[in-house]
């Protein structure tokens, strides 16, 4: 073949490579793929964020590995977790061997406490990276030793939480949309969390402190439970809001009254339907605003929910409609695509308004319909943000028409709930 028509050849060879350069490569220069560490993993990274600082910090993980009671909990732990494997009764003590107990939390404590007696090394850690983040807005006021602690508790009760919850099958605080997929009584469940054991600690690293194995443990608990939805649609900045967050740095957002319209998804029961009912209501209203000149972006607020394990998102699906419907620009629309309550809707649109491109000092515009118009804008709302959130995501106060209201953000709403993990 090659001695008929050598430069035919050459041609086809040459253009099986520009197609095929995974082949090239493979062939010259093999690329080992990279397992960043337990704490560097995004969806760690999201849910318990001081892993990841505490890792970063300047000489805090080699403190950690140094220190002789971290040493021995470490071993007492990895000894706990293999002696389960004989335990009785099964399931349930197969995954309680990887909770975190009482003295377990104290010991942690006490050794945060002596690591950071080196008062640089704390300052590192608390004033140059967890203060800065606004991760941990609701301990603000909190001295450093003190702030430092209660994230590890937070932290701590986060990580037994998803254990609780996505091994143990107890009932999270919306049980419908949020609850484990496994039947804890299947015969064949035990020997699944034994293979969930035995692959995380085959994951072990030479580097690992004494929180990576429960890390990975717990985040390797979501995944299999297909509730990774924390980090879907990351970073916002990019993606579907790019047009959006462009535009918003070119506005002149003075000339609006309104920082953003803010919309909050409904979510339907059936498996068909993209939005639910009052959402597409919602979004006629938010529609009318921006062509009003309300303000230069709606806010689509709301995660995949309903149905539980739905393959639908309900900003991402508020936003075509909003395009195909109503001709409103991809630059106008930012969608939020994470909240999973009305609770959320408000603190996750705070967390934008507050980080993202928008003008400071102004309200917001939610648009919604009537029944939930009387909800967001009664004291049952403020009490249950309180009850669930710790804290108010802002200050609601009556819109210019019946079927909207106010918002100012609050940004104790950046602070990072561990105990939500499909949307801390």
């Amino acid at each position: 073949m090659m001695g008929k028509n050598p430069m035919r050849c050459l041609v086809l060879l040459c253009a099986a490579l520009m197609w095929a350069p995974h082949v090239a490569l493979a062939a010259s220069s093999p690329v080992a793929p990279v397992v960043l560490p337990a704490a560097d993993q995004p969806l760690a990274r999201r849910i318990v964020p001081l892993m990841h600082d505490l890792a970063q910090a300047p000489g805090w993980r080699a403190a950690l590995r140094r220190d002789a009671d971290m040493q021995a909990l470490a071993a007492e732990r990895a000894a706990r977790v293999t002696a389960a494997g004989e335990c009785t009764p099964q399931p349930a003590c197969l995954a309680q061997a990887w909770l975190w107990s009482e003295t377990d939390r104290d010991r942690v404590s006490a050794a945060l406490g002596r690591i950071g007696a080196d008062r640089a090394r704390l300052t590192a850690l608390v004033g140059g990276r967890m203060r800065p983040s606004r991760l941990y807005a609701r301990h603000a006021e909190l001295g450093d030793a003190a702030l430092l602690d209660a994230a590890w508790r937070e932290a701590a009760a986060g990580l037994n939480h998803i254990i609780a919850v996505y091994a143990l099958d107890e009932k999270p605080r919306f049980p419908v949309i949020d609850s484990m997929i496994f039947d804890i009584r299947d015969a064949a469940y035990p020997a699944l969390l034994k293979s969930h054991a035995a692959v995380t600690l085959a994951e072990g690293r030479g580097d690992d402190t004494v929180f990576d194995p429960a890390l990975r443990y717990a985040m390797g608990l979501l995944a299999a439970n297909e509730r990774a939805n924390a980090i879907e649609y990351l970073p916002l900045p990019s993606g579907l809001n790019a047009p959006a967050f462009a535009a918003l740095r070119a506005t002149k957002q003075t000339a609006y009254p309104y920082s953003a319209v803010l919309v909050f998804g409904h979510g339907p029961e059936d498996p068909v339907s993209h939005t639910g009912v009052l959402g597409h209501l919602r979004l006629r209203l938010a529609a009318a605003q921006l062509a009003k000149g309300a303000a230069p972006v709606i806010i689509l607020s709301g995660g995949r929910v309903h149905p539980n394990r739905t393959a639908y998102n309900e900003a991402v699906e508020m936003r075509q409609e909003l395009i195909s419907l109503y001709g409103v620009l991809p630059a106008q629309i930012v969608i939020e695509p994470h909240a999973r309550h009305t609770t959320t809707n408000m603190r996750n649109c705070a967390r934008l308004l507050l980080a993202a491109p928008f003008a400071q000092g102004k309200p917001a515009l939610l648009v919604t319909d009537p029944a939930t118009h009387a909800y967001i804008g009664g004291e049952g709302f403020a009490a249950r943000n309180r009850a669930e959130l710790g804290y108010e995501p802002g200050r609601v106060t009556a819109g210019p028409d019946v079927l909207s209201l106010r918002f100012v953000p609050d940004a104790h709403s950046f602070h990072v709930d561990p105990q939500d993990p499909m949307d801390p």
